[in-house]
């Protein structure tokens, strides 16, 4: 049975693991703060520049949400971002026009309590992105922080205190109110 085993189903254990995924190269960002807005950032460590081919912000737990964005004009050399290197939300670079989203709730506004999706996608390689998540808290001097999702080792993730539709405090219309958790 042992023989059996190792000739069989063994192989096949080890093929089924391996697979290919239609996602591209997906990293993780770092969201920081330039100019108190909202800004994607290489990591350090990142092992090469990123050609910048566009870029969005788009709110979470939204169908339809309102959203940013710019993209590469034809013909124009992308802005290579350096490990480091960052993206600042509203700020378009020389190259790039901003994206009229049409299908969007209208132009994006950020709020306190709510969860934003940061992406950079790759000019040459448009399944190769940078993206982070993170959501906006107000301090007690109000001013505005973006506090990042950490995702762990273990596939969990650190959810941030202002996720508000995960922890029931959000708001709507201006109206305070307790979600559904």
């Amino acid at each position: 049975m042992n023989y059996v085993f190792s000739l069989v189903i063994l192989p096949w254990l080890i093929v089924e693991s391996v697979y290919a995924t239609s996602f591209g190269l997906r990293e993780v960002g770092v969201v920081v703060s330039i100019n108190d807005k909202p800004a994607l950032c290489l990591p350090e460590h990142a092992k090469s520049d990123f050609a910048v081919g566009w870029v969005s912000l788009t709110e979470s737990y939204r169908k339809n949400p309102p959203a940013w964005g710019a993209s590469l004009l034809p013909g124009v050399k992308p802005l290579a971002l350096k490990p480091g290197g960052c993206m600042v939300f509203e700020d378009v670079p020389e190259g790039y026009e901003p994206d009229t989203y049409e299908v969007s709730a209208g132009p994006l506004k950020l709020e306190v309590n709510r969860t934003y999706i940061f992406s950079l996608s790759n000019a040459y390689s448009p399944r190769d992105s940078y993206d982070a998540t993170f959501c906006v808290n107000k301090t007690a001097t109000g001013t505005l922080e973006y506090l990042q999702y950490t995702r762990l080792a273990d596939g969990s993730q650190i959810t941030p205190a202002c996720d508000g539709k995960r922890n029931g405090v959000f708001s709507v219309q201006g109206v305070t109110g307790a979600g559904d958790k």
